[in-house]
């Protein structure tokens, strides 16, 4: 029927596609059969033996062989790599994707209007999944909102593992309010929300947040339990939250699910303080001794160290990003970042990549691997950014590992990262290509075309 005369009758089928609810969401990618691969196994620390081929449909591998000369499949896309080294796409454990480029420090980034963050946060996402990293965990700031757009292909970027705003008390780490008398009241409903963080104090007012926070879609609670770098009014060695608060946010997270907490902590006292109240996981533990690691090994607590933060933060041309109590802290706990690190490692800490970089700083998110490499071994480094990366998130079966009925989440080198995993940090020279769930994000592969 025709509403007025010249009117079609039909819609053209090629904008069918266009009128779904979600025309943003793409249809699977090709199926694909990538020949003459060398295929790095992080788990084992090993090259697979022999030229394997992997073979990919609906997004996931079904199979690795060895090649012996096996032919193509019919209709499905056949792709020789030459040799080329295939490892599993990269994880991140600590982000911050919505501290975004624009400002100078993180004073001027809690005066953005949040249409600014989140139009510049999806720059931020696309350029880590150009960088290597398929999967990235955010200890505070991203939503499950973004987590959601980039599952539906609406923003570009890495499969995004997310915590809301991560907890803290009245004058912790996460408390971005005014040092002032009289400042900014948290209220009377569960805290208020400023830049990565939300304040809570007390344990009705704990019990509130972290059950909204997991209402809203987080997969996990971080909290505040020490002192940090950049927050204004606490020193590093405080101790934050009292303990009777931290079980209830953890109790809570058994509860609802049995989401994860892990907890932002430097000191001996906060490690301890944090783990003897029910939380899995520290993130930086710069000042960790012996002992302590060897507590986190024997129960299974997980270590994600931040370590190249600390001296890009002060180097040009970030001089000024800090103030100059921040600079103070940051040399505080810069100084025995590297020897944690060989402490939890000897101690058999499971330790997971991270590099908590914020605002234009998030280009240097490879550095971690050089600086992990002055001290530790490439095969142990890389197990960080995979293996371990995926044992933290509860996927070992689907990331972190190139095997059957995994996501097909690969990079693809021109170097074996088991030899030197500083290859990872030089992405211009040697990064060839980046699929996540087997759609090609970026490719200078002949015949690896991409698909986005």
């Amino acid at each position: 029927m025709q509403l007025y005369p010249g009117a079609p009758t039909e819609t053209r089928p090629s904008l069918l596609p266009k009128l779904a609810v979600k025309p943003w969401v793409k249809p699977p990618p090709d199926d694909l059969i990538l020949t003459n691969a060398r295929v790095v196994q992080p788990s084992t620390s090993s090259i697979v033996e022999g030229i394997q081929t992997i073979t990919i449909k609906g997004g996931m591998i079904v199979s690795v062989k060895p090649d012996e000369g096996r032919k193509s499949e019919e209709g499905v896309k056949t792709v020789d790599l030459n040799g080329a080294y295939v490892c599993p796409g990269l994880i991140d454990c600590h982000v911050h994707v919505t501290a975004v480029p624009g400002v100078k420090n993180m004073g001027e980034f809690t005066q953005l209007l949040e249409q600014d963050i989140n139009l510049r946060t999806a720059y931020v996402l696309k350029e880590m999944l150009l960088r290597g990293f398929t999967t990235v965990r955010d200890t505070g700031g991203a939503s499950k909102r973004i987590a959601l757009a980039i599952e539906e292909g609406l923003i570009q970027g890495p499969r995004l593992i997310q915590c809301g705003k991560a907890l803290s008390q009245t004058g912790g780490h996460g408390d971005s309010g005014p040092g002032i008398s009289g400042g900014v009241s948290t209220g009377c409903c569960g805290g208020h929300s400023l830049g990565l963080g939300r304040v809570a104090d007390g344990v009705p007012e704990v019990l509130k947040t972290v059950r909204e926070e997991l209402k809203a879609g987080a997969d996990f609670i971080k909290i505040m339990v020490g002192g940090g770098v950049a927050s204004e009014t606490d020193a590093i060695e405080t101790v934050q939250y009292t303990a009777e608060e931290i079980r209830a946010i953890t109790t809570t997270c058994k509860q609802m699910g049995g989401k994860m907490t892990t907890a932002h902590a430097y000191t001996v006292d906060a490690i301890r303080h944090a783990i003897d109240n029910g939380v899995a996981g520290i993130e930086h533990g710069n000042l960790i001794d012996k002992a302590t690691a060897k507590l986190l090994a024997s129960k299974g607590i997980y270590l994600t160290p931040t370590l190249s933060c600390y001296g890009i933060m002060v180097r040009p041309p970030f001089e000024d990003f800090l103030p100059p109590d921040g600079k103070i802290k940051n040399a505080q706990v810069m100084a025995q970042g590297l020897e944690a690190l060989r402490i939890a490692h000897e101690a058999g800490v499971t330790i997971c990549y991270g590099s908590d970089l914020l605002t234009s700083l998030h280009a240097l998110q490879t550095e971690e691997f050089s600086v992990r490499a002055g001290i530790l071994p490439s095969s142990a480094i890389l197990k960080h950014a995979t293996t371990n990366a995926a044992q933290m998130l509860g996927k070992s079966t689907l990331i972190g590992t190139i095997s059957e009925g995994a996501y097909a989440d690969l990079i693809i080198l021109n170097a074996n990262p088991l030899d030197d995993v500083t290859v990872l940090d030089w992405p211009e020279d040697h990064l060839l290509a980046v699929m996540k769930q087997g759609r090609v994000v970026s490719s200078l592969v002949h015949g690896l075309r991409v698909d986005v």
